[in-house]
Parts: structure tokens; sequence; C-alpha cells
């Protein structure tokens, strides 16, 4: 095993997209943290105009299938409005467990960072995903990446995220 090998050390899933914004919002796909301690969800998008924005929420469930899903709460997203000048990630707050993309006519990144401790472990919530809403008539090329990373068991190979 090469230990500076991201896909080693890592299990990098695709969460949604990618898909024109403009037809259809992204229902994220949910992956299960059983294994994992950390996720971090990456979505880019980029608006052909600057007139309508999109919702990017967190949620949490109880199975892969989205069993009992609910809203998760997160603080802080990490931001990029302009990555294709600089790669200069800017922390956010987050009201409302919601975070809304720029009105601009540019490419964006967000960064969220979800903890498994986050989820109401107590009452069997392990699952989270991603969703991006449908901006309106915009063509808006959007996608999501999640990297689930700290294995909670050392393997030669990170556990699968997609089942439960």
């Amino acid at each position: 095993m090469d230990a500076h090998l991201l896909v080693e050390q890592t299990k990098i899933v695709v969460g949604g997209g990618p898909v024109l914004l403009n037809t259809a919002g992204i229902t994220g796909a949910y992956v299960s943290m059983k294994n994992y301690n950390h996720l971090t969800a990456i979505v880019a998008l980029a608006p052909a105009s600057g007139t309508d924005t999109a919702a990017i929420t967190a949620k949490q469930a109880t199975a892969i299938a989205g069993t009992s899903a609910k809203a998760l709460g997160f603080s802080n997203i990490w931001k990029n409005g302009a990555p294709g000048t600089n790669d200069t990630l800017v922390k956010t707050a987050v009201v409302a467990n919601s975070v809304t993309t720029s009105a601009l006519a540019a490419l964006e990144l967000y960064v969220i960072e979800i903890d498994a401790a986050d989820l109401d472990v107590a009452n069997g919530f392990d699952c989270v995903g991603i969703d991006v809403s449908d901006p309106g008539s915009v063509s808006t090329p959007a996608s999501i990446i999640y990297i689930l990373s700290q294995p909670r068991y050392g393997q030669s190979t990170p556990p699968s995220a997609v089942i439960d």
C-alpha cells in the first residue's frame, strides 16, 4: 500500500450528477459512515447566468435507501467563488442547515465537512446525503463527490460506503 495515495486512504464516491440543474436538482445518493469517521462532500457548479441560485442541504438517514431521512445540521461550509482564478476556500457560517449558491455566472466550489459524530447515532442514523435544488431556468451543470476518510478499521482496501 502506498501511504501517499488518496485512493488507498479514502473511499471516493459520486454523490450525484453531473446534471443540468435547470432540468432537475440533484437528490444526492446516501453513503454509509458505519466504517468511516469523516465525510467531505464537494459540490461543484457553474451557472450559465447570474439570475438564479440553488440551495445545498445535508440530510441523514438510517440506511442508504434514504430510510427515515431528516435534515443534518452543519454550521460551516468552505466556498471558492472563483476556482478558475484562485484556490482559496473561505469558511462561511451556515444558517438554517442550508447554503444558497451565489447569483453570479461563475464556477463555484463548495466543501462540507461532516463527522460521523454529527449524526443522530443514538437513533440509528449513520448515512449521509447532500442535495442541490433546481435553481430554475438557468442552465447550471453541477456534481457532487463524497470523500470518506478516517476509516474505523484498518484494511488494505477501504470498505464500501454504498452498502449498509
